[in-house]
C-alpha cells in the first residue's frame, strides 16, 4: 500500500533521535506501520504518533502524524512542503 504525505517539519531531539512530522494528503485512510515500511525511501521504525496540533478553529488535526526514521538523516533530506510516499509492505 502506498500513501502520500506532505513534510511539515523534521525535528532532532538530543536524546531520542529524529522525528518527521507529516500531513496525510488523503486524510482518513487507515494504515499500519510494519517492519519494512519506507517514508520517502527511508526505512522507519514501527512507531507512529499523532501530535496534539489544533487547526484555526481549535479542533484537533487528525491528518498529522509523526514518523521516526531508523537512521538519523541530514534534515535536508526532507524539505517542508515536500510530498513523499509512505510505502507499507503487504
Amino acid at each position: 500500500m502506498i500513501q502520500e504525505f506532505e513534510i511539515m517539519q523534521v525535528f532532532n531531539h538530543h536524546n531520542r533521535g529524529q522525528f518527521i512530522f507529516a500531513r496525510q494528503i488523503k486524510a482518513g485512510q487507515d494504515f499500519d506501520i510494519k517492519e519494512g515500511s519506507l517514508l520517502g525511501g527511508v526505512p522507519i521504525y514501527q512507531y507512529l504518533d499523532m501530535p496534539r496540533i489544533l487547526d484555526d478553529n481549535g479542533q484537533p488535526r487528525l491528518d498529522v502524524f509523526v514518523f521516526k526514521p531508523l537512521i538519523n538523516l541530514p534534515t535536508a533530506n526532507f524539505q517542508v512542503g515536500q510530498i513523499v510516499e509512505l510505502i507499507l509492505p503487504e
